[in-house]
């Protein structure tokens, strides 16, 4: 009898976690997504719809024919977390993260690209990071480099992000001298820090 009351016990307390956790979490539910590469095909984002942590890298790659009108309306509010890396390469017709990853909080980097975990290369329209929920990355640094219609990059305090800031490659972007007098995506007044 004296063996089966600690399994019973046991049983129990898993139970109760089982339920604690589910009561915490509410009626909100995480969907996982392993790992993806999104390129030539503005329709694939769409994979991307569910995920609220994606566990693993997010790839979002050439895409030569997109226009700026293809990205608007499209939006994934649910993706909060990447657990490696976010890369973007030359990807026309978007001109910021703003609307399509408005809550991506955290990039945790447990793997990289390159000692990266945010690469924005070669994106010929992009002007605005945008990404304003992001508040956290965990491990590896940024990368951002000639994006010719970016301006204000330099803004940013990335120290606030992250600790790998000494690595950070942030190159060949549009010159501030060039860019307009308003700051990216609210189009108000002179930038004099802008949030990510």
């Amino acid at each position: 009898m004296e063996t089966t009351t600690p399994r019973v016990c046991d049983m129990f307390l898993r139970t109760a976690l089982l339920f604690a956790v589910l009561f915490v979490a509410g009626t909100e539910t995480t969907d996982f997504c392993g790992s993806m590469d999104i390129r030539s095909d503005i329709s694939q984002l769409r994979k991307l719809e569910n995920c609220t942590i994606i566990q693993g890298n997010l790839q979002i790659l050439l895409m030569f024919g997109t226009k700026p009108e293809d990205f608007r309306g499209l939006s994934f509010p649910r993706l909060t977390m990447i657990t490696e890396y976010l890369l973007l390469f030359r990807v026309y017709g978007l001109e910021s993260l703003q609307e399509l990853f408005p809550n991506l909080s955290v990039i945790r980097g447990t793997h990289l690209f390159f000692h990266y975990s945010l690469v924005i290369f070669e994106m010929p329209h992009l002007r605005d990071i945008g990404l304003h929920s992001l508040t956290k990355i965990l491990r590896g640094a940024v990368r951002i480099e000639r994006n010719q219609e970016l301006c204000y990059v330099t803004t940013i305090d990335w120290s606030l992000l992250s600790d790998s800031v000494d690595n950070n490659h942030i190159v060949g972007n549009k010159p501030s001298e060039e860019c307009a007098n308003v700051c990216p995506g609210i189009l108000e007044s002179s930038c004099v820090k802008t949030e990510i």
